[in-house]
């Protein structure tokens, strides 16, 4: 079968012979044995993976790029965008080689395959075909069929890349996805208006790899767009990464590049390098059963160590109320881990498995090596410029937010720092910048500029290191413009600025010189931070990031870029204040230079930047301050000037300048110690003593020299009067001459000299080292037994022994010692310590009361080490770095009731102390504040008294620098606990100004700096002055104390210092006429402890609220502020009264019953506070009441109890009872939970096994003892159990109450007695700090709400919600129900920015409603007079109807008002960002209160957030149209109507509606409804509606329907503009329906003659169809013509329909007005109707039988009684009947009658006599006895006229009646 060879056709060829011919071939031995050209080699491309067998897959092809060239060709069935499907053959590509030689066709092949690039979801067998090729065995064509089969059997694999190579590409890869997944998620939830928390941008991810058994943990950060940092096992490496368009990363590592791509598959990574694979696998360990998102564990459907099937369910949790199975992946026995009703995060683990295949688990191995460190050369290079843009790169990433985790990034950045401002401070940075910048435009510019540049560039380098070379930035710009110029084409000078570009920027850039340079890049880096910084300012976190997206609408990438770098703050903080420390060590003077955008960072004031803020301070005030070379200069000046040629005399008029300075000279002063001329040293330590002790007074002072040389100063000084350690004596005699250099030492005669008492010794020396010292020490103690005998005076210790106890010493011994080197105090604390214990001996037997080292250190302030006596020469903490003599003026004596610790400070002038209250042993320390300390002198050296303008001005830079020290200070950890921090100035200069003025002048700066004095918690401050009336008189020191104790009331008592006579003690009093609070107290007194009230007020600060009893005062501050404000708008001279505000507590008696209490502020014991008070109030002089309820947040964190419940209840009920208004003030933490602690201690387990706990538990029980302890606080059973006798619990009941359910209890009696209030009376409300859960029902219930800014209402915390999520969704209780959420919904009706504010908002609504229910509406004349006019006239445009109702500022006439219809200043919105389509508020016309609703005529936007709980939710605005009614805007229309109606305001609706808007939207949130609730809200009005249609408006179908006034008749009246226009349809679409097009050609055939003629022309007989046709087309043409017209016409038409005249004629309207004089005419109409309201009620009290058609015809017929006849017209005229009224009532108050009372008299009268009358008809049989018992009432006068009555009454018949 088949053909022979020899007769096919290739194969003769082949063989050489005939193609066509049949002859025979021997192919053993043929004629012409063939010759082969070359060697061809095949391989078939397979979708196998080869590391499992080769098993064949199937899927898509991501890239497929074969090159084929002239010896390598392939062929492929898919493409890179196809696919093979699990039905395909696993062969997709065909590949082959040709070469001379069989090597050469493999060395081809390997080649391509190595080229050939295949991207899919499958592996393929390129990678192992390579591998073979590559074989010995193949190369050698040493392989037979079995070679395959015997590779695969030992399990030879594909060349994979190096393991550490794949770790971190694999690493790579894993860490990026996750980074930029999370960043593009965070990017969608901006555009979608969602906030997420911030650590979703975290850069850092710990990446676990597993290969071969062993894993690998890795953590990979992301440390620039285009560079990762990787870490494991303490080593570490850069690597810089780029993303390709095709998702693959190009990875520079160790020298190389590497592209990669990573596929993440079920359980693995594929990651591919090159050309080569490797495969990482997941952790997945079968054994562990995690919970897959956050729940509780409801049960275990498998028992304890049951067995389980794969995919069978082990155990149910809740989640989000639903329940969800969890279910096995392997076959085993599942362990317990969690037990029932556990509450699970996501990934917690419930239970373990036991498997029942343990070899399906393979355990790995942690990888504990080591990163290679890398080999290859640096990517950055490592000459000057390069080194310089690398750190300015990583410099610029981390204010970008890629910050190092630590350990690392510290030590990286103080290197980038280091790296930087080493590189940009050298001159050859430019050079080199430049340099390359040449290089690189070789050619592309001509020869000579190049050249010329070239040769600038020389000359610099040779000058380079010369003070006056410059870098030749403006000689290369010169070279480049004067080419420039030379250029006649456009083209080519276009070309060549396009070369030249860099270096003209490079130009630019050093225009300035180095160090114009490095301030520009400092500046950039400052500024960059800045500039993200300030966005996160404006208040929390979620506030921050909503205003980001409003600002940064369309371009969100650069939003998550501002959040991500504020995400790592606190590594820019650290940047920040490493360059501002090398700018101060390196640079100081560029500190000036840019003071600009360093003073901008002191401004920062969020928590988050206070590290550098408070750097910026310290440097900006270093920076103010004389350098320490001017200063010592000026110095050594001074002492040098006072020597006279000779070198031994002085002149002390110069030496008294350095005295008085107040310049810091204790730096440089000691250096003058240790100066070559004796006289200047000497000098030096005069100087220093004088300065020192100059608020005591030095009356002795002498020079000495010990035997080396060295110079001594013994001085003497006695004790000021004050002085805590001065005995109480009188004032000795007037002190002795006081030696000084100015006279000659040797010729002093001081044998006379008579010491007084309370009289200290010193001695003061200074040695070069303590070395030097101790060998001097019995020497310079030996001063003092010099003294003792008689140097300074016999009589010293004579008088010292009279005035002063015997034991205490007298002597003071300073050491100076010039300390290098040395900077621990530790050491040099000890080495001093040491010193005097050996010495203590000698010390006490020589009367030494405490001896200070002062450690002398170049360029810094002394250190001081004081040891004293009476501690034994220990040292004294306090004084550490202080010069003791000072701290009498600093009165440190005064702070003896508080432990100190000293603290660090930016300025040598301030002294800084945290004190903690001393308590008892044992007791915590609840007590701590700072105090700040300084001293004042003069500013200069010549000045005697300071000036007024100075004080101010030096006290107000004290003062910031005061603050500028506490917040340094509040970086200890303890400083978040402090309170009551104290500031105390004491100025030495005198000053010659009127006391009064200081206190004024004070006022204003501290109102200046107030909030940033709160915020430091600064709740005192005291100045101490010398004043002068005038330059004669005696300097009187004053006190002055600033106190703030509650945030918002500010008090300044003024005191002068007065020796009391009785004790010689100096003491306060009282400077002004109101006595303070310290009047009569002793000077030295201690500052006293926190008392119970600063406490609370402590407490409740930490919650941003106010203390609850601190609420009465606040109320009396913002009503005298109120009587303020109206005594300036009237122009009278009211004050507000003393007693503007009394309050009496509401506390509960034994019973529960509510009665009045009078105790002290705290002495509450529930968390509820409730107050009666009465307001003085410019509507209400006399006094209004209401009932205040407070939460007090201090007590169990304001939570609602059983008996706060009953508190908040009973007080509610008595202001329903009374009928005033009930305010609540809330800031609460919802209903009380609680536990019985009792039970608690005392409770045990039964354990299912007592050895493993962990196995569960049975039940809780007690022991018998226990059970009898607790009787009654739980229920249980008695049971016999493992031997012994125990007491199961069943129930707890719990000791107190107020632990459970009853708290629920008490929150619903609480909601309904606040609905029933809010019926009845008026109901405030104020959410401060928070409201939570029931407290958010009884402020939602109350309607008024008034929310404090930062003062969430939520049902929920966010942290509880982000839990049952099982992630960070909600980063803020404020993003739940803050301000942009409550008050945007209308739960809030108004938002204050504190509470003071708060209050004032309250105060401001009770101005505009009546004292108690049923009062009148309180009316006080307006200085806006009701006669005007009203100015702003509504248009027929859109337009701002708040300008409408309160006016605005005219928009033609500068300075000018254009008034609106109220009164100017009275109209109070709410509810406003709600709804905005409807304007809500209330406001003054003529001064009577009124409740408004207006009509938004332009289209506003509804923001509709996006929750971030629900992924899918995105913002939405949607835009809504004016003059129409939405579900939201009726409902708030409704809701308005509702309130004013409660609160009994007269209403006024400026109605403007078209109708409402009926789209499928709105018909489904409830339109219907909440236009129906209008209707239900009117009819239920009881006070007068006023409807008014306004010029240009109109009201349309439905929304007339809704405020028709026969909706409620009695009460409503409709009024319409002329201007102004009402219909069922617009007139657009009444033409549409009533004027179609047939309508409008009836009315051109009725009008148009032409049209007539026409129609005439088309009737005439006889026509041919030709001119019928043309007529046709003429009557056409005639239409289309005047259609246009026509339908104008009709419109018009129609709108004459709607005019205000026919709604008039109709009776629709009760009358129509003009605009301009509306105002006059609604402020009588409203007056009117509020006084006949009030008439018409006095008449139905007196009979209630009357309708009010027949009360309306009776008051006129008293008005025509009363008037007269001929005025019977005026009853229509409502200012006429107005002021008849008004005279009525004042008739009553002064005469205590009027014709309406007589009448109302009457009519009661009767009404009275028809009652007995139809009672005695209905009861005849009580007749008799009913007139034997009046009798008994009357008068005698009275009987004998009823006598005289019967006597001649003719009988009636029985039924006449």
């Amino acid at each position: 079968m088949g053909i022979p060879l020899n007769r096919i056709k290739d194969i003769r060829t082949f063989y050489g012979e005939s193609p066509f011919g049949h002859s025979q071939i021997d192919f053993e031995n043929p004629t012409n044995p063939p010759v082969p050209k070359g060697a061809v080699i095949a391989a078939r491309i397979t979708s196998e993976n080869p590391d499992e067998g080769f098993k064949p897959s199937s899927g898509t092809v991501q890239e497929l790029n074969f090159r084929s060239n002239k010896n390598v060709w392939g062929y492929f069935s898919v493409s890179a965008s196809g696919g093979l499907h699990e039905f395909a053959d696993s062969q997709f590509g065909h590949c082959f080689s040709f070469g001379e030689d069989r090597e050469e066709a493999r060395e081809s092949m390997v080649v391509a395959l190595k080229e050939l690039s295949i991207r899919g979801d499958f592996r393929t067998t390129v990678e192992y075909l390579i591998k073979l090729l590559e074989t010995d065995n193949f190369q050698d064509n040493e392989f037979d069929t079995g070679w395959l089969d015997k590779l695969i059997a030992e399990k030879q694999t594909a060349e994979k890349p190096d393991t550490m190579l794949g770790v971190i590409v694999g690493s790579l890869h894993v860490a990026d996805t996750s980074i930029h997944n999370n960043f593009s998620e965070y990017q969608t939830s901006l555009e979608r208006g969602q906030v997420l928390s911030s650590n979703t941008l975290d850069n850092t991810r710990e990446v676990e790899l597993i290969q071969e058994g062993v894993k690998y943990v890795t953590k990979v950060t992301r440390q620039g767009p285009n560079a990762y940092f990787l870490s494991t096992n303490d080593s570490c490496i850069d690597i810089e990464v780029h993303h390709l368009t095709d998702g693959g990363l190009l990875i520079s590592y160790d020298g190389s590049c590497h592209t990669t791509y990573m596929k993440e598959q079920v359980d693995s990574y594929r990651i591919t390098i090159g050309n080569q694979t490797c495969v990482f696998e997941k952790e997945n360990d079968p054994t562990i059963l995690r919970s897959p998102s956050a729940g509780k564990l409801i049960q275990f459907t498998v028992d304890d160590g049951g067995h389980c099937f794969a995919g069978q369910p082990y155990a149910e949790i809740e989640v989000m109320k639903m329940v969800m199975s969890l279910r096995a992946n392997e076959d085993g026995c599942v362990h317990y881990v969690k037990r029932g009703g556990a509450v699970l995060d996501q990934g917690s683990i419930v239970a373990k498995l036991e498997l029942d295949d343990p070899s399906r688990v393979q355990r790995a191995q942690m990888y504990t090596g080591q990163f290679p460190a890398p080999q290859g050369p640096s990517v950055h290079g490592s000459k000057l410029h390069q080194v310089f843009q690398k750190a300015k790169e990583a410099l610029d990433n981390i204010m970008n937010g890629y910050c190092l985790p630590e350990p690392y990034f510290e030590e990286k950045c103080e290197e980038y720092v280091q790296m930087f401002m080493k590189s940009v401070r050298n001159p050859a940075l430019p050079l080199l910048e430049m340099q390359e910048m040449v290089s690189s435009i070789v050619g592309r510019v001509p020869s000579d500029v190049e050249k010329h540049i070239k040769k600038l560039l020389n000359q610099y380098n040779s000058n380079i290191t010369s003070v006056l070379c410059q870098f030749p930035s403006q000689q290369i710009a010169n070279v480049i413009d004067k080419h420039a110029a030379t250029l006649a084409k456009k083209a080519d000078r276009d070309a060549f600025f396009l070369h030249t570009q860099g270096i003209i920027q490079l130009v630019q850039r050093y225009r300035n010189g180095i160090r114009g340079h490095m301030k520009s890049v400092i500046h950039d880096l400052l500024l960059q931070y800045l500039t993200i910084e300030k966005v996160f300012q404006q208040g929390p976190y979620d506030k921050c990031i909503t205003a980001l997206i409003d600002q940064q609408k369309g371009d969100m990438m650069t939003a998550v870029q501002y959040v991500f770098s504020h995400y790592h703050v606190k590594e820019k903080n650290i940047l920040v204040v490493m360059l501002i420390d090398q700018l101060c060590k390196k640079e100081p003077g560029l500190i000036d230079e840019l003071s600009q955008v360093i003073g901008e960072l002191t401004s920062l004031n969020k928590q988050d930047n206070s590290k550098v803020s408070l750097r910026a301070r310290q440097v900006l005030i270093a920076a103010h301050q004389p350098s320490y070379e001017v200063r010592h200069n000026q110095v050594e000046s001074i002492f040098l000037n006072a020597i006279d040629m000779y070198g031994h005399q002085f002149c002390p008029d110069s030496l008294k300048k350095v005295i008085m300075s107040e310049t810091a000279v204790f730096d440089v002063l000691p250096s003058f110690f240790y100066h070559s001329n004796e006289v200047i040293r000497r000098a030096a330590l005069e100087v220093y003593v004088r300065r020192a002790y100059i608020a005591y007074e030095v009356n002795g002072l002498q020079h000495a020299s010990l035997t080396s040389g060295c110079c001594v100063l013994q001085f003497q000084f006695m004790l000021p009067s004050s002085h805590p350690n001065r005995l109480a004596k009188s004032r000795p005699n007037p002190m002795t001459r006081v030696a000084s250099l100015s006279e000659d030492i040797v010729d002093l005669d001081v044998n006379d000299v008579k010491l007084p008492p309370c009289q200290r010794m010193g001695v003061m020396c200074a040695f070069e080292t303590m070395q030097e010292f101790e060998p001097k020490f019995q020497e310079v103690i030996a001063m003092f037994m010099a003294m003792k005998q008689g140097r300074f005076g016999e009589d010293l210790y004579d008088s010292h022994i009279e005035n002063c106890p015997s034991d205490e010493p007298i002597h003071i011994l300073n050491i100076a010692l010039n300390v290098v080197g040395e900077k621990d105090d530790k050491i040099l604390s000890d080495k001093f310590y040491k010193f005097c214990q050996e010495k203590a001996d000698i010390l006490i037997s020589n009367d030494v009361r405490r001896i200070t080292f002062i450690c002398l250190q170049k360029r810094e302030f002394p250190k001081f080490f004081t040891y004293r006596a009476r501690l034994d020469f220990g040292e004294d903490p306090i004084y550490r770095h202080l010069e003791p003599a000072l701290a009498f003026q600093l009165e440190i004596n005064r702070m003896r009731n508080f432990d100190l610790v000293a603290m660090d400070k930016a300025s040598h002038r301030m002294h800084l102390y945290l004190g903690s209250a001393k308590v008892e042993e044992g007791r915590e320390v609840t007590d701590y504040r700072f105090f700040v300390r300084a001293i004042i002198r003069h500013s200069d050296m010549v000045t005697k008294e300071a000036s007024f303008e100075y004080l101010k001005n030096e006290g107000e830079r004290m003062l910031l620098e005061a603050l500028d020290e506490l917040e340094l200070a509040f970086s200890h950890p303890n400083s978040k606990r402090t309170d009551c921090n104290h500031i105390f100035l004491n100025f030495v200069p005198s000053v010659i100004m009127d006391p009064m003025k200081i206190e004024e002048s004070m006022r204003s700066m501290v109102l200046r700096y107030g909030s940033r004095l709160w915020k430091l918690r600064v709740l005192q401050a005291e100045l101490r002055f010398n004043v002068k009336k005038n330059s004669n008189s005696t300097p009187i020191a004053m006190r002055f104390f600033i106190t703030n104790e509650s945030g918002y009331n500010l008090d300044i008592s003024s005191y002068r210092e007065v020796t009391d006579m009785a004790s010689s003690m100096i003491k306060f009093v009282s400077a002004g006429p109101r006595q303070g609070p310290l009047h009569g107290r002793m000077l030295n007194m201690s500052y006293m402890t926190k008392d119970h009230l600063q406490l609370k007020r402590y407490n409740a600060s930490k919650f941003n609220t106010t203390y609850v009893y601190d609420y009465p005062d606040m109320f009396k501050k913002n009503l005298v502020s109120m009587w303020n404000k109206h005594s300036k708008l009237s122009g009278s001279k009211e004050e507000a009264p003393e007693d503007v505000i009394t309050c009496s507590e509401l506390v509960l008696d034994a019973n529960g019953q509510i009665i009045t209490m009078n105790r002290m502020h705290g002495e509450n014991t529930i968390g509820m506070v409730a107050w009666k008070m009465t307001f003085k109030t410019p509507e209400y002089p006399d006094g209004r009441d209401v009932v205040c309820i407070a939460n007090d947040i201090t007590h169990q964190i304001g939570s609602f109890g059983p008996q706060e419940d009953n508190l908040f209840e009973r007080a509610s009920e008595l202001a329903r009872a009374q009928g005033i208004p009930r305010i609540y003030l809330s800031a609460n933490s919802g209903a009380r939970i609680g536990l019985a602690e009792e039970v608690k201690q005392l409770f045990k387990v039964s354990w299912d096994d007592p050895s493993a706990p962990e196995k569960g538990f049975k039940y809780l029980y007690l022991t018998p003892e226990d059970y009898k302890k607790l009787d009654g606080s739980v229920h249980a059973v008695h049971m016999e159990d493992e031997g012994e006798s125990r007491y199961k619990i069943t129930d707890i009941i719990g000791q107190e109450d107020g632990i459970g359910v009853e708290n629920l209890r008490g929150s619903g009696m609480i909601a309904g007695g606040t609905s029933r209030a809010y019926e009845e009376v008026i109901t405030l409300n104020m959410v401060t700090c928070r409201a939570v859960g029931i407290g958010s029902y009884v402020v939602r219930l109350g309607q008024r709400i008034i929310q404090v800014e930062n003062s969430p209402i939520i049902l929920t915390g966010n942290q509880a919600l982000n839990k049952v999520l099982g992630r960070d969704v909600y980063t803020s209780n404020n993003q739940l129900g803050g301000i942009q959420i409550m008050h945007n919904n209308g739960v809030s009706h108004a938002v204050a920015r504190d509470d003071f504010h708060g209050v004032y908002t309250l105060l401001k609504w009770l101005s505009y409603m009546p004292k108690h229910k049923g009062a009148s509406v309180p009316v006080v004349p307006s200085i806006d007079v009701v006669e005007r006019d009203v100015q702003f006239v509504p248009t027929k445009t859109p337009y701002d109807p708040r300008h409408m109702l309160a006016g605005r500022p005219h928009p033609d006439i500068a300075n000018e008002w254009q008034s609106g219809f109220f009164d100017k200043d009275s109209f109070m919105e709410i509810m406003q960002p709600w709804a905005q389509t409807v304007v809500v508020g209330r406001a003054k016309l003529g001064g009577i209160p009124m409740g408004v609703i207006a009509v938004e005529t332009r289209t506003v936007n509804l923001d509709i957030p996006a929750d971030p709980g629900n992924p899918d939710t995105e913002s939405k605005v949607i835009a809504q149209a004016g003059m129409v009614w939405f579900p939201d805007s009726a409902f708030k229309t409704a809701q308005a109507i509702k309130d004013f109606n409660r609160e009994e305001l007269p209403l006024i609706i400026f109605a403007n509606w078209r109708g409402f808007s009926g789209g499928m939207k709105d018909m489904y949130e409830q339109v219907l409804k909440y236009g129906s609730y209008i209707v239900d809200a009117l009819v239920e009005y009881k006070q007068p509606v006023m409807v008014y249609i306004p010029p240009n408006g109109e009201l349309r179908g439905g929304s007339w329907v809704v405020i028709d006034p026969t909706i409620n008749p009695e009460h409503m009246e409709m009024y319409a503009d002329v201007d102004s226009r009402g219909g069922v349809l617009e007139p657009e679409g009444t033409v549409e329906i009533k004027f179609k097009r047939r309508d409008l050609l009836k009315a051109m055939r009725r009008i148009d003659p032409n049209y007539q003629e026409l129609e005439k022309s088309l009737q005439v007989k006889g026509l041919i169809d030709k001119e019928k046709n043309e007529i046709k087309s003429k009557l056409r043409e005639r239409e289309e013509l005047l259609l246009p017209i026509y339908h104008q016409v009709a419109v018009n038409f129609a709108d004459l329909h709607d005019t205000a005249g026919r709604m008039q004629e109709k009776g629709v309207i009760s009358e129509s007005l003009h605009w301009k004089n509306s105002r006059k005419f609604f402020y009588w109409r409203v007056r009117r109707l509020l006084l006949e309201y009030k008439v018409c009620a006095l008449i139905r009290k007196a009979n209630d039988t009357l309708s009010n058609v027949e009360i309306k015809f009776m008051l006129r017929r008293w008005f025509v009684d009363d008037q007269g006849a001929p005025k019977a017209y005026l009853w229509d005229n409502n200012q006429a009947v107005s002021e008849w009224l008004l005279d009525q009532e004042r008739q009553q108050v002064t005469k205590g009658h009027s014709s309406i009372l007589d009448n109302v008299q009457s009519v009661r009268r009767d009404q009275l006599i028809l009652q007995i009358r139809k009672l005695v008809n209905e009861n005849p049989e009580v007749v008799m006895d009913s007139v034997v018992h009046m009798t008994q009432k009357m008068t005698p006068s009275q009987k004998a006229e009823i006598i005289k009555v019967l006597s001649t009454e003719k009988p009636v018949d029985s039924d006449s009646n």
